[in-house]
């Protein structure tokens, strides 16, 4: 079944927003699709998002989507400005936005911003966006009803405010002697509504009813709102970064209140036995068919010398490697995903060592911080786990963190950080 979802804030408040089968969500921001996770065939469209607080959406991560088989549309607002950049990738646009954008009349994310309220306060707008001043002082100018001079005095008025102070008491405020000019402005907002919302209506009933949903010529640009082509599904839009970022907002099941990433931060930094699992791991994706004697094998072929036998800086043996050969420990610790930026973007069945999805998620609920307690500092973090993986020193704690699969300490601690540590210490003194 076709499932229709909307990320939309102030530029259609709840009481404005149509019943036509599309769930409403909140602005988006980055990793919201990879949470959603949109089945092929359905249909998102992306009105509001946010962008100074919080990481706005990326470009991978709508074109994974796109790759997919998952309709991407856009209209409005920060939708508009997306759909006009990968208008030649397969997402859609809709409206008098999308059409300035991509005939490069509008390029900054501020022209569309707005200061709001949340959808718990009815996200209303309290500033105006640039983009409804200059439609509306650009409709009045082209019907005769505002002097061109006039017109490009508001637009002048309104481009030099911020975003965040662009009130219509402010235009007004700083408005000198083209009050007049401003107050018509202002007039034809409040009549017909902003022209972000008239495109965000615009595309909603359009996606609802399955037509293109073209809009009339945006007024300067001589353009229509066109629907591109849909691209190629099958394009794979892929890279380590958008990867690492997938698996960050991935559930470890369906419903599971536990990231997959965070799942297998859990097993890394608790499960005692994770190096033996990360090895395994290792050695499966490195090719090695016959086991873990391939070590010096896949390492010779890729141009590695034999590893020493001495305590050299990749050979000397932790708590957890003291059974290894040298060639596995080098090959467990310099061990990266193409093109050699990761060493994990998914929970592979090594890791989980026989463990089933809801028994993981019970240990990582066990051990995760409590909601509002205040993470702990990198320094304890470091001290708890090198006590956990009994490292005697720095550089043996370095080796340990390698050899668990993260890219280095300050990885190993950012994902420690999610985690009750006093707990953790508690429990292992207990068990010692």
């Amino acid at each position: 079944m076709t499932r229709r979802f909307a990320f939309v804030g102030p530029t259609l408040p709840p009481d404005a927003r149509p019943d036509n089968g599309f769930v409403y969500l909140p602005p988006i921001r980055h990793g919201d699709l990879f949470a959603l996770a949109p089945d092929p065939g359905d249909q998102i469209l992306i009105i509001d998002g946010v962008y100074q607080h919080f990481a706005p959406i990326r470009h991978k991560e709508i074109l994974a989507q796109l790759g997919r088989g998952v309709r991407v549309a856009g209209a409005g607002s920060l939708g508009a400005l997306r759909a006009a950049e990968l208008d030649g990738f397969g997402m859609r646009g809709f409206g008098h936005v999308y059409a300035q954008a991509r005939a490069g009349l509008l390029v900054a994310d501020s022209d569309v911003a707005v200061l709001h309220a949340d959808d718990s306060a009815g996200a209303r707008g309290l500033t105006l966006p640039l983009v409804a001043v200059r439609h509306a002082a650009r409709e009045l100018s082209g019907s005769g009803e505002l002097d061109a001079g006039a017109a490009a005095e508001v637009e002048r008025l309104a481009t030099g405010l911020h975003f965040t102070e662009r009130s219509a008491r402010s235009l007004l405020h700083h408005a000198g002697p083209a009050r007049e000019a401003v107050e018509a402005v202002l007039a034809r907002i409040a009549l017909r509504g902003d022209v972000k919302r008239q495109d965000a209506l615009l595309a909603l009933r359009s996606l609802a009813a399955g037509t293109s949903g073209d809009a009339p010529s945006a007024t300067g640009t001589g353009l229509e709102a066109e629907v591109p082509s849909a691209g190629d599904p099958a394009a794979v839009w892929g890279s380590s970064y958008g990867r690492e970022w997938e698996f960050e907002h991935r559930r470890l099941a369906p419903g599971s209140p536990v990231g997959a990433r965070l799942a297998l931060a859990c097993l890394q930094l608790f499960a005692a036995d994770f190096p033996e699992r990360h090895l395994a791991y290792v050695l499966r994706l490195a090719g090695s068919a016959v086991g873990r004697q391939a070590a010096p094998r896949i390492l010779g072929a890729a141009g590695f010398p034999p590893a020493p036998r001495s305590d050299a800086l990749l050979a000397r043996a932790t708590a957890a490697t003291g059974g290894w050969m040298a060639e596995e420990r080098l090959l467990a610790r310099t061990f990266r995903l193409p093109p050699g930026r990761l060493v994990y973007h998914d929970l592979p069945p090594e890791a989980l060592a026989g463990a089933g999805p809801a028994e993981v998620e019970r240990w990582c609920l066990r051990l995760l911080r409590p909601d509002g307690r205040p993470g702990v500092p990198e320094a304890r973090c470091h001290a708890v786990l090198r006590d956990l993986w009994q490292a005697g020193s720095d550089h043996e704690y370095r080796l340990s963190v390698l050899e668990r699969g993260f890219r280095d300490e300050a990885e190993a601690a950012r994902l420690a950080r999610a985690f009750d540590l006093d707990l953790v210490d508690s429990l292992a003194r207990t068990a010692a």
